[in-house]
């Protein structure tokens, strides 16, 4: 198995990386065939900002090639000049924030992970841009986008500080072949999926009943929040903020998903979601429930050995109803920008409908309803009607008044703190109920 998980993430960094749900090609289309509409509003914005220079800081991720890939269209139709400073996820978060609190900020526009947004917006980082919004060209067509994204991830306190320029959410990926070898139908309820998983669990010799994320850490709080929003309404209140982490309703998401775990590989104590997909990929779980961002991975040929045998479906429901995850990454404008508006031009161009062709050609990640709803490759068409129904179960937290990632400060370390306890009773030394209160003890000491 170790051998198999070394030649699948070799294979599948790509794709691990939020590229997957989308056909990729080299290069871009020419500017000659712009949408009349593009050319009308690239001809008015030359005449403003041609010679201006932008910086965008961005992290290396197949959304920031494709918009690189697209960037010599947008001089060539702007005038506008486009400076890249592009560095891994850890750092640009720092930097970012170093940028912002420099007398000489020098950030235009900034990718922003949704795990940040809430403190960014709150701290002033990026801007407020809900009237930008409001008065964009036909082209862009904002409606598009899909709400889990844009009132999801976007949107703070009623105002939109960005536009999504990649996403995911979570569903279940399952083995068809077994399924039906077995006569069984993939889970609609926890208690289904449970249950299927503990079925399979040691059904055939080196198969385990399904695969998802445990490290120690961040990991395991992302794994527990995949399922955690059909028992409860969060680690925090949604409405005040109040820690309620040690809740009854969480003491019982975190004892199912102890219970889930002991259905997964032995070593999954040690598996982000690079290791949860490979075991999945190589044939060693029944099921799979993880990212929709990274699940081409599983129907590529090359890099899983069950990729004509997987079928997907939303994530099942739970006491509370049924939801899904939300994440991905945001383009916003940096609040002390000295070209917003040109700045703002780029975000228009390469986030709009009329693009969103190029975009996706050159790899980016589809977050747009007329994208889901037009597959064109064999995976896509097995991929996106889940990937839909599953951004729409989604979109039920945000319908509630409730952000999958939790707007309070110091998320990254909050969550961190919850998954380091959490592994602990995963291991046995702690019960479900005090791993959750010492991580609500040392949270509130913060």
């Amino acid at each position: 198995m170790k051998r198999n998980r070394q030649r699948l993430l070799a294979v599948g960094v790509t794709a691990l990386l939020l590229a997957g749900c989308s056909t990729t090609g080299g290069g871009t289309t020419s500017g000659a065939s712009q949408d009349p509409g593009v050319q009308e509003w690239a001809t008015s914005v030359k005449e403003k900002y041609k010679g201006t220079s932008i910086t965008i800081a961005a992290q290396t991720h197949p959304s920031t090639a494709a918009m690189q890939a697209m960037t010599a269209d947008f001089t060539a139709l702007t005038g506008i000049d486009v400076r890249w400073d592009i560095v891994d996820q850890n750092s640009l978060k720092q930097k970012i924030e170093l940028d912002y609190q420099s007398g000489n900020a020098a950030y235009d526009a900034v990718m922003v992970d949704g795990f940040w947004m809430s403190s960014f917006a709150e701290r002033g980082i990026v801007a407020d841009v809900s009237q930008r919004l409001n008065s964009a060209p036909d082209f862009f067509d904002y409606k598009d986008i899909l709400p889990a994204y844009s009132e999801g991830l976007q949107e703070v306190d009623g105002k939109s500080y960005g536009v999504q320029i990649a996403g995911e959410t979570r569903f279940i990926g399952y083995r068809k072949d077994l399924f039906d070898k077995y006569g069984k139908k993939p889970p609609t309820t926890m208690k289904e999926y449970l249950e299927l998983a503990q079925f399979f669990n040691g059904k055939e010799d080196g198969l385990y009943g399904t695969s998802m994320r445990a490290q120690k850490g961040i990991h395991f709080a992302s794994g527990l929040l995949t399922l955690m929003y059909q028992f409860s309404t969060g680690f925090w209140d949604p409405k005040t903020g109040a820690d309620q982490i040690a809740s009854p309703e969480n003491v019982e998401a975190l004892q199912y998903y102890l219970d889930l775990l002991k259905t997964m590989p032995k070593d999954v104590g040690s598996y982000t979601n690079e290791e949860a997909l490979s075991a999945f990929a190589s044939g060693h779980s029944a099921m799979w429930f993880d990212a929709t961002a990274i699940a081409p991975t599983i129907l590529n040929p090359d890099s899983s050995v069950v990729a004509d045998k997987v079928a997907f479906v939303p994530p099942p429901s739970g006491p509370k109803g049924q939801f899904g995850a939300l994440a991905g990454w945001g383009l916003s404008l940096a609040s002390k920008s000295k070209n917003a508006d040109a700045a703002w031009a780029f975000i228009t161009y390469m986030t709009s409908k009329a693009k969103a062709a190029d975009y996706i050609h050159n790899g980016g990640v589809p977050t747009r309803a007329s994208t889901l709803q037009d597959p064109q490759t064999d995976a896509e068409k097995v991929l996106y009607p889940a990937m839909l129904e599953s951004l729409d179960k989604a979109k039920n937290l945000s319908d509630q008044g409730i952000s999958w990632l939790p707007k309070v400060e110091k998320l990254d370390e909050k969550l961190t703190i919850i998954g380091n306890y959490c592994s602990e009773a995963f291991v046995g030394n702690l019960t479900a109920k005090e791993a959750l209160e010492k991580a609500s003890t040392e949270i509130r000491a913060l």
